[in-house]
């Protein structure tokens, strides 16, 4: 428990494989891995609609289908808060060694899965690490850890895509300790944070927000468009629950076994039942069913084929 508490609190704003050779034009592609050792994993999900899940690394992306993992050739920044969108996705971070570009990215965008980006807000001004943007709105919160004169700490949302922002007042929000925020793909004005203290539910753009549950150290959280799922580290034990907004209904996923804690999920967006999970210890895990059988993607940080 000390470790996973440790780990969010550091998180939180308040307290090979052969390889081949890059395509004769030198364009971006995703080619055989060079390097399948990962160190730091920044976020996960379906760009651009799927089927291929990525990852974002300190190293640049990672693409996996049924073929395998594949890296990408070029344009290898550290995307930090990475989120995957219909057309795209949207991230901050940092450029790759030797680039030209200006340290931090601020807010881009990519709709040719990473090939390259459009500077949207803040370019060399703000690193966002924890972002939220709807898979199908582009609705974008950010929390600021690096306050500016355009941009105080806090809470801020934008719906069109970085021109402007409002700042959100979070009432009602009480943890100490954050996990990730999550958007809904499609309500504008519907945002979770989970937390130490649980989940936290917004349905007025951030201003006033309201404990889902009394679930204890959410470690992660997804919103879909009847709910979402959230992973907790109660007691030494691991836990991925599904739940209904409506309803508050709940139910378990089972999980592999001797799992660590989770730090992200990503769901399919045009197949619910097709869940990916990657933890503390760098594991990542699929399931096509709902948890009822899961493989392993990566252990320790080795990206396996």
């Amino acid at each position: 428990m000390k470790k996973i508490a440790k780990y969010i609190g550091m998180a939180g704003i308040i307290t090979v494989l052969s390889a081949c050779n890059a395509p004769k034009d030198n364009s971006f592609a995703f080619i055989e891995m060079k390097n399948s050792k990962i160190d730091h994993l920044h976020g996960l999900g379906y760009i651009n609609g799927g089927p291929q899940v990525i990852i974002s690394t300190h190293e640049g992306l990672y693409a996996y289908d049924e073929d395998g993992w594949k890296e990408a050739n070029s344009e290898k920044h550290d995307y930090m808060g990475f989120q995957a969108v219909r057309e795209g996705f949207f991230s901050s971070g940092h450029p790759e060694i030797g680039s030209k570009l200006k340290n931090p990215l601020g807010l881009v965008k990519s709709t040719d899965r990473g090939a390259s980006f459009e500077k949207l807000a803040f370019y060399g001004e703000i690193d966002f690490h924890y972002m939220a943007v709807g898979y199908e709105s582009n609705a974008i919160y950010a929390l600021n850890e690096m306050p500016t004169k355009e941009m105080p700490a806090g809470l801020h949302y934008s719906l069109d895509e970085g021109e402007s922002w409002k700042e959100a007042s979070m009432n009602g929000f009480n943890s100490s300790f954050i996990s990730n925020l999550a958007a809904h793909p499609s309500r504008e004005e519907l945002i979770a944070i989970g937390s130490k203290d649980g989940l936290f539910i917004s349905r007025d753009y951030g201003e006033n927000f309201a404990p889902f549950n009394e679930a204890e150290m959410i470690t992660y959280a997804t919103l879909n468009e009847a709910g979402g799922l959230y992973a907790s580290y109660e007691r030494d034990i691991v836990k991925l629950t599904s739940f209904d907004y409506e309803e508050q209904k709940e139910i378990e996923i089972s999980l592999p076994n001797e799992i660590a804690p989770i730090i992200f999920i990503a769901v399919n967006p045009d197949d619910q039942q097709e869940i990916v999970i990657a933890t503390f210890t760098n594991g990542i895990y699929r399931t096509t069913d709902e948890g009822v059988n899961w493989e392993t993607l990566a252990k320790n940080g080795e990206l396996l084929n």
